[in-house]
């Protein structure tokens, strides 16, 4: 006998992993036909072996502008919503108009800077975050820019990692889009290949330090790619043809398929959206979506084999199926640890009960209490 607990208004609902850490790397400027568009891989040999320990999406696109200025925005934010111009300690640069996954993340997990790293080379005027009200300067990240190329920017970001293990790694790799640029063809397939191989010595790296090992997500993406020959060639970027829209996207970590492929099409705004479901905070001023195909999911799902409580997701709908006698007291938090709905269910071994919720998008823990045992699980309601 199935009981409502409260009305289904969900779009789709599915568990994220334990994965406590999360490393992003933007490689600025790579064209798809380079990297994974290549059936032999040519540029991206580390990668492709990385591949078979997670998943790549092959359709994945900056359908709206394909030139670095906005696209890093989106990269943050997860919208289109743009920039504003500012003067900023005395410089003019732009600022975001949404907030970022930065903010999001040190906002909601009330985290340090220290634990929220953004590392690129030197730039003498850097972008900046917003000033989204709620949200803003004090939410912004660790930001390191220091070094020329690639290289130093990759060992800066593994001695902060060592040094404060941040949860939360932003990592920025410029070298192909300056070296596309110059019209050296040989210059640009060996910035691609150094970059390649930085990915590859990053997650070596993670899988050898005790606080990452097997507990982090790995995110690789770029921010456009470039002119198609039929548009000019590899040399410039910045309109809607193909080569400036097609990017890669690559993922690792607990719960994310491995040795896969997702043939659906995603885009550069649901990024942001992805790594904060992955952080377990909810991008609310985000307008992308949750990149649910990359993660493994099934109609039934236990938690660190624990049967006490089971939760099965069968068409849109999500049931309580209980593993024992007794009363279950139910409780759902919000990320700020607000509770935001509780009951007690009275049942016995197998029974089934449709939970429905008129919850709003976002991140939610869901804890239970029976016989005076404890579970959780964490719980990530779509818009």
């Amino acid at each position: 006998m199935k009981r409502f607990l409260f009305t289904l208004l969900l779009v789709s609902f599915l568990w994220i992993g334990d994965a406590q850490n999360v490393v992003v790397v933007i490689i600025d400027g790579a064209r798809y036909t380079e990297t994974f568009g290549d059936p032999e891989r040519r540029f991206v040999k580390f990668m492709d072996s990385l591949a078979h320990e997670g998943t790549i999406i092959d359709s994945f696109y900056n359908r709206h502008k394909t030139y670095t200025s906005q696209a890093i925005p989106a990269l943050w934010t997860g919208s289109w919503a743009g920039t504003r111009d500012t003067v900023y300690n005395g410089k003019s640069t732009q600022y975001t108009v949404r907030p970022s996954v930065f903010e999001y993340y040190r906002k909601q997990k009330q985290a340090n800077d220290e634990k929220c790293i953004y590392v690129l080379k030197y730039v003498s005027s850097l972008w900046l975050q917003s000033f989204y009200p709620g949200y803003g300067p004090q939410y912004w990240p660790y930001t390191v820019s220091e070094g020329s190329n690639d290289i130093e920017v990759e060992q800066r970001a593994k001695d902060l990692a060592s040094l404060y293990h941040p949860q939360f790694l932003w990592v920025y790799l410029a070298d192909v889009d300056h070296a596309g640029h110059s019209g050296d063809w040989s210059a640009y397939t060996s910035a691609i290949k150094r970059a390649d191989s930085l990915v590859y010595d990053l997650w070596t790296y993670l899988q050898n330090d005790d606080f990452y090992k097997d507990n982090t997500y790995l995110f690789v993406t770029n921010d456009h790619g470039r002119h198609d020959d039929q548009h000019g060639g590899f040399r410039n970027h910045g309109d809607d043809c193909q080569g400036c829209q097609h990017i890669m996207f690559l993922a690792l970590g607990p719960d994310i398929y491995k040795d896969y492929v997702v043939d659906k099409e995603y885009e550069m705004q649901d990024f942001a959206v992805t790594v904060s479901y992955a952080l377990g905070v909810n991008p609310e001023y985000a307008d992308g979506r949750l990149i649910d195909k990359i993660f493994r999911t099934s109609a039934v799902v236990s938690h660190k084999d624990n049967d006490d409580l089971i939760v099965m997701v069968d068409g849109g709908n999500i049931f309580l199926r209980l593993g024992k006698s007794g009363k279950f007291r139910v409780e759902v938090y919000n990320i700020s640890g607000k509770m935001v709905f509780t009951d007690t269910i009275p049942g016995g071994i197998g029974e089934e009960i449709l939970m429905a919720t008129s919850l709003e998008s976002g991140v939610y823990l869901l804890r239970y209490l029976c016989n005076g045992e404890v579970g959780s699980r964490k719980i990530v309601v779509l818009p």
